[in-house]
């Protein structure tokens, strides 16, 4: 089961940011019924154990990011909107480190 994981997690990882988790979603349309549930069952899971970490020390923000690339799985809105999501934090990022970056070598 662990390997499964990780093999999946490479593949999830392999896709270009902006389309990994609308190809990903694509990828997973093939999986049986059983497969499917389960893993709407283990997004459901998570999504509990990222709101209790949102309330004491502990990575919320993990807990929240397995829900949601899960629930991704099955459904294209939801995946297209995590493309998109990712690719609005890949910029916010380099727009911060950049800015980071300036400032650090101006006060250098």
């Amino acid at each position: 089961m662990l390997t499964h994981l990780k093999a999946r997690w490479r593949e999830l990882k392999e896709y270009a940011p902006g389309e990994r988790f609308e190809k990903f979603h694509l990828a997973e349309q093939h999986r049986s019924h059983w497969v499917k549930v389960a893993y709407v069952a283990a997004a459901v899971a998570l999504l509990p154990i990222g709101v209790l970490f949102a309330f004491i020390p502990g990575p919320a923000v993990l807990f929240f990011a397995l829900s949601a690339a899960l629930f991704a799985t099955q459904s294209l809105w939801l995946a297209r909107q995590l493309d998109r999501g990712e690719l609005a934090l890949r910029n916010a990022w380099l727009s911060v480190r950049g800015w980071w970056r300036a400032r650090r070598d101006k006060h250098a």
